[in-house]
C-alpha cells in the first residue's frame, strides 16, 4: 500500500495534516459508443466539415446578407453549381458552388446569388431553374413559403402565379405548378 503522500501511477497526492486529496493525471474520454453507428465523417473535429460540406448545420430563416447553403430536406443534397449548372449535390467539396448569398430588392422580392461566379439562381422559362444571370432581374426573383412540417417552398414568378422549385429524375431543379412534387428546402447558414 502506498502512503498518502506517493503518487500513484494514476495521479497525484497531496497530503496535509487534516486530510489527502487524490487528482488524475490526466482523463479519458470515450468518443465513440459502440451502441451507435460509426460516422464516416468522424476523422476530425465536428466544426471541420460543417464549413466545407453539406453535412451538418442548423435550418434557419435566411435574411439578405446571409450567406446559405440551401439543401433538399429529404434527400440531404445541396444546390450546387458545377461548370455552370446546377446540380444537386451530397458531398460539395471545398471549390464552392453552394454558398449562396441572400439579396434583397427595394420591393421585397429575394434572390441568392452564388459566391464565387457571382451568378443568380432563377427559373429559365422553360420550366427549370439556371443560375446564369449576372443581375438580380425578375427571373431571379423568389418567394420563401416556410411549412408546418419544416423547411421551405422556393417559389418564382410564372406570369400571375407562383411555381415551386421541384426535384425530377436525374435531380434537375424544375418548376411545379402545385404543391405536390414540390421539395422542401432549408438554409443552413455558412
Amino acid at each position: 500500500m502506498q502512503s498518502p503522500s506517493t503518487p500513484s501511477e494514476n495521479g497525484s497526492a497531496a497530503s496535509s495534516a487534516s486530510a489527502t486529496a487524490y487528482t488524475p493525471m490526466y482523463t479519458t474520454t470515450n468518443l465513440e459508443s459502440s451502441d451507435e453507428p460509426s460516422d464516416e465523417l468522424s476523422d476530425g473535429p465536428a466544426d471541420y466539415f460543417e464549413h466545407f460540406s453539406i453535412y451538418g448545420g442548423f435550418g434557419t430563416a435566411p435574411e439578405p446578407g446571409g450567406t446559405y447553403m440551401i439543401r433538399d430536406l429529404d434527400s440531404g443534397r445541396a444546390i450546387t453549381l458545377v461548370a455552370g449548372r446546377l446540380s444537386l449535390e451530397r458531398d460539395a467539396g471545398t471549390n464552392g458552388g453552394w454558398r449562396w448569398h441572400c439579396v434583397e430588392r427595394g420591393n421585397g422580392w429575394l434572390g441568392f446569388r452564388e459566391a464565387v461566379s457571382g451568378r443568380y439562381l432563377g427559373h429559365d422559362g422553360s420550366g427549370g431553374f439556371r443560375a446564369e444571370a449576372d443581375q438580380f432581374k425578375d427571373w431571379e426573383s423568389l418567394v420563401l413559403r416556410p411549412l408546418g412540417g419544416g423547411g421551405y417552398h422556393i417559389m418564382t414568378i410564372h406570369w400571375w402565379t407562383f411555381r415551386r422549385m421541384g426535384i425530377a429524375k436525374g435531380r434537375k431543379l424544375v418548376e411545379c405548378a402545385s404543391r405536390d412534387g414540390a421539395a422542401r428546402w432549408e438554409f443552413i447558414e455558412v
